[in-house]
């Protein structure tokens, strides 16, 4: 199948997600399960006995497991997987829950956009270009436009000077500085002496 077509569904360990399962009805309120009235673009694929759901919902995924006894209006009961990890889950289980009931998550407000992710964006860029062939004043194209290029390339422009200082940027990335950006701390210090004091 074309790769614009095809959508591949990788299925991880289900040992991470909500288990909903078929439960006895107790009383009259109790909670029915009803597959389209979970908001978002659903896919069901078999997981083993299970049903292995993804709901994708505007930029958010939710995958959830869903037994393979559990019928359309069935009762049902959510079961969250006691794990390490489960405190930090909580706040994602507790979304999908209320997705199971019809209410899509909320969703953050978009954050402004840096200056300093701006410049790690433009730099990641011209470091592909540079790989690609591609020409400094053709770097400075792609990124700033052909009207600044043709107004404010020259050969010792600052045009010409913010290129340069991009890749340069960027090939810093490269041998290592991506680490600071991920927030690993260096684990050895960069010359002998400078070892932190314990």
């Amino acid at each position: 199948m074309d790769g614009r077509n095809a959508q591949p569904l990788w299925l991880s360990s289900s040992d991470g997600l909500l288990h909903v399962r078929a439960a006895h009805a107790n009383n009259a309120v109790a909670r029915r399960f009803d597959l389209w009235r979970i908001p978002g673009r659903k896919r069901l694929a078999l997981d083993g006995p299970d049903l292995a759901l993804t709901a994708d919902l505007n930029a958010q995924r939710m995958r959830l497991s869903l037994s393979g006894a559990l019928a359309d209006g069935a009762v049902y009961t959510g079961a969250a997987p006691l794990t390490p990890r489960l405190r930090g889950q909580l706040d994602a289980f507790h979304a999908q829950a209320q997705a199971l009931e019809g209410h899509a998550p909320r969703v953050d407000p978009a954050r402004a956009v840096t200056r300093a992710a701006l410049l790690h964006l433009r730099a990641l860029q011209a470091l592909d270009a540079a790989q690609a062939g591609a020409s400094h004043r053709d770097i400075a194209q792609a990124l700033f436009g052909l009207e600044a290029v043709v107004l404010r390339w020259h050969e010792d422009g600052e045009l010409r000077a913010q290129v340069r200082h991009l890749l340069r940027r960027a090939q810093g990335y490269v041998t290592g500085g991506y680490l600071a950006l991920a927030g690993v701390p260096h684990t050895t210090a960069d010359h002998p002496g400078d070892e932190p004091v314990r």
